[in-house]
């Protein structure tokens, strides 16, 4: 099990003894000294001055964590330095035929591969756009969580549709509390883009579930793409994390606050109270209030006045 972060299978059975029986002499363990030795350099276990030597295991949260986050730092750079090499194995080849630059990828299996692939593969930034339905389960990216923390940009942009599948509202609540940008408004299609570049989208786009993609590199069609994502964000209603719930902290009463933002959306009753942890009579009232505070007679109308005065980001 350990081999992967550097021990060989005597060193991880040395360590393994010692974490249970330090200190110790490698006689009573039956060990070599090389074995010993080997444990030494990669900071696992510490010597004791005695004569014979007893050892003694550094602690696991200690050693092991150090050895996995300097393994975690060399396969990033690994990764970095692949996404360089395709990157420049795409620009030598100019005149590669144009089947090459469109994928077909068949199986719900996978486009999920595709899809950590081209988020692996970024360079700075990628965007999306979410909507139903999912390759896979909603229940988190931890490729997007890595990202992150390294620095990559993500822009999320989700259908309104997403915000009624259950637990979205608070899954996407962890995404913008790590850095995420996100917001939601229509979506046309599912897609997903990095700087590669490179997109892939759905084949079709009225199944129930994603069975199949297309994988589009470098070319025009991913021009009109990365376009057409920037034409759709800008239109959007941005959201951010306030006091560990979606909101936009801006200028309203605390209240509005929390409800301006899911409102302006286009989310339901329903879905607003599911995520402020609200009943659908509260929304109601809250709602009503905004609407007088505001002067205005519908929805719509209270989402445009507060945009005019301020209290959401253009």
């Amino acid at each position: 099990m350990l081999e992967i972060i550097g021990l060989s299978y005597a060193e991880q059975a040395l360590y393994e003894t010692l974490v249970e029986r330090s200190p110790a002499t490698l006689a009573e363990l039956g060990h070599a000294a090389s074995t010993a030795a080997g444990l030494e350099e990669l900071g696992l276990i510490t010597r004791l001055p005695e004569d014979p030597p007893r050892y003694v295991a550094v602690s696991p949260e200690m050693g092991l964590d150090a050895l996995i986050r300097a393994r975690t730092r060399e396969l990033a750079a690994a990764r970095h330095r692949a996404a360089q090499l395709a990157s420049r194995f795409h620009r030598s080849a100019p005149d590669q035929d144009s089947a090459e630059l469109v994928e077909v990828v068949i199986g719900k299996d996978a486009v999920g591969r595709w899809f950590q692939r081209l988020q692996e593969s970024a360079r700075r930034q990628i965007r999306v756009f979410d909507a139903p339905p999912y390759a896979t389960p909603m229940g988190g990216n931890a490729v997007e969580f890595e990202l992150l923390e390294r620095g990559v940009e993500y822009r999320a942009l989700y259908d309104r549709r997403a915000m009624e599948v259950p637990g979205t509202l608070s899954l996407i609540t962890r995404y913008v509390a790590a850095g995420e940008q996100a917001r939601v408004g229509d979506v046309p299609v599912k897609l997903a883009l990095n700087d590669h570049p490179m997109a892939i989208l759905p084949l079709r786009h009225d199944q129930h579930v994603v069975e199949s993609a297309l994988v589009v590199h470098d070319s025009t069609l991913l021009d009109a793409l990365s376009a057409l994502f920037e034409m759709y964000w800008e239109r959007a209603v941005p959201l951010q994390v306030r006091h560990g719930r979606l909101a936009e902290a801006t200028g309203a009463a605390d209240a509005g606050r929390d409800l301006l933002p899911l409102l302006t959306a286009g989310l339901t009753d329903a879905a607003i109270a599911a995520h402020l942890g609200w009943s659908d009579r509260t929304v109601r009232r809250h709602v009503r209030a905004l609407m007088v505070h505001l002067d205005a007679r519908t929805r719509f109308q209270a989402g445009y006045q507060a945009v005019l005065r301020g209290w959401l980001d253009s």
